[in-house]
This record gives structure tokens, sequence and C-alpha cells, in this order.
């Protein structure tokens, strides 16, 4: 279990078959939502696919636990030359932290998928404040809203801002009943072996490199 509540975080079990509903930002402006569970801590690295899709895949030198870079950590993406991987600017992993709520405009279950990191601070520092408090918290937890506000004329010209709601509003029983998503199910975390092997199936990072033609004996596919 790698998640952490909303007080600590420095940043019922799903079947696997509840419908997964994202937070859409290309569509809306501002999101009200009420937060249930904990956050699940990752950050992710973007690579590119033999195919030239960009995908996303786990930074594994990234601990969940302590929330912490540990060189000590084997990560593929590491072993490639920064020539190869971008310069060493793509080399950077992005933060993709998770969380999930209760779209109050029409009370479904959403995944943040990734929470907005402008959002995701705003809404530690409410957390960790005793005014407000864990947003959470099936009692005194309360509404967020989330705003998207655009700072210039580009498509990454924007920022995110948080509004917390003046009163508690505490989960109903019928809210509490409802499926959470399984996070750790949802973003299981690869082994150093699946992932090597993966990057040697699907990129090109590794032509070249001995062995780089050939799969991780006893590997599984991410």
């Amino acid at each position: 279990m790698a998640k952490t509540s909303w007080t600590t975080t420095k940043a019922p079990v799903s079947s696997g078959s509840k419908d997964i509903v994202r937070v859409d930002w290309k569509s809306r402006t501002d999101f009200k939502c009420r937060f249930t569970g904990d956050v699940l801590p990752r950050y992710v690295y973007w690579v590119t696919t033999k195919e030239g899709k960009k995908r996303s895949i786990e930074c594994l030198s990234f601990n969940r636990e302590t929330e912490q870079f540990d060189p000590n950590l084997q990560d593929p993406i590491k072993e490639i030359p920064p020539e190869i991987y971008g310069g060493g600017q793509n080399e950077k992993p992005s933060f993709a932290y998770v969380a999930q709520s209760f779209d109050r405009s029409n009370g479904v279950m959403t995944l943040h998928d990734p929470l907005k990191k402008q959002a995701y601070d705003e809404i530690v520092a409410l957390a960790q404040n005793p005014e407000y408090g864990d947003p959470s918290d099936p009692v005194k937890g309360y509404d967020v809203t989330i705003t998207k506000v655009k700072t210039g004329p580009l498509a990454q010209n924007v920022k995110y801002k948080v509004t917390a709601g003046r009163a508690s509003t505490p989960l109903s029983e019928e809210e509490l009943k409802v499926e959470k998503y399984d996070l750790d199910k949802l973003f299981k975390r690869p082994t150093y072996e699946e992932q090597k092997k993966w990057l040697l199936e699907n990129t090109t990072y590794f032509l070249g490199q001995a062995g780089a033609e050939g799969t991780l004996e006893g590997a599984k596919d991410l």
C-alpha cells in the first residue's frame, strides 16, 4: 500500500470492472468536488514508442512510500545515454500524483489522473492548515473547487487555483457505499525487469546496446 493521506503527504476494494471517469480539463474550466480516500504518489517519464506515440511510464527511482527519489533504486531510463533520450531534458520525471473525488455536478466518482501540481500544492496547504484540515475526511471534509485560469495565448499558459468550501460536507451514507477506485491496482508499479522488457520491445532507446534485440527472461509485459 503506497497511498498517503492528504495531511501527511509531501506530495471498499475495486473489482477492476468499474468504469474509469477522469477529470477532463479540455472541456471544462472549473471542477467542484469532494475528495475521498488517500493520494497515490507517482512520478512518470514520457517516452516515444517505435510507432511515434507518447507514453508515460513510472519513474522507478521515485519511492512511493517515502515520496523521495532514491538513487539506489534501479531505473531503466537512467541507463539510456542522455544524447539518445532527449539530451537530458526529458529525463526529468513529471509529477503525476493521483487522487479521486465526487464530482459535485453529478455525484460521480472521478479520477484526478494526474492531479494538477498547482492544485495539489494548494490542497496540501489547506489539509495541513488546522482551520481547514483534511478535505477527504468523511465527516469533517469539505468541497473544493479547482479553477483553470488562462495566463497567455498558448495551450500551456494556464494555472490552477483552489477554493475551499466554507463549511464541512460530511459524506452521505450513499456516498460512503460508493465503490472507490483501487489506485494501487490501476497504477500498478512495474518491476525493473518488467519495465526494461517493455522499453526494449516498444522503443528504440536501447538499440545498439548489448541485449537490446532480446527480452529479459521471466519478465512480464507492462
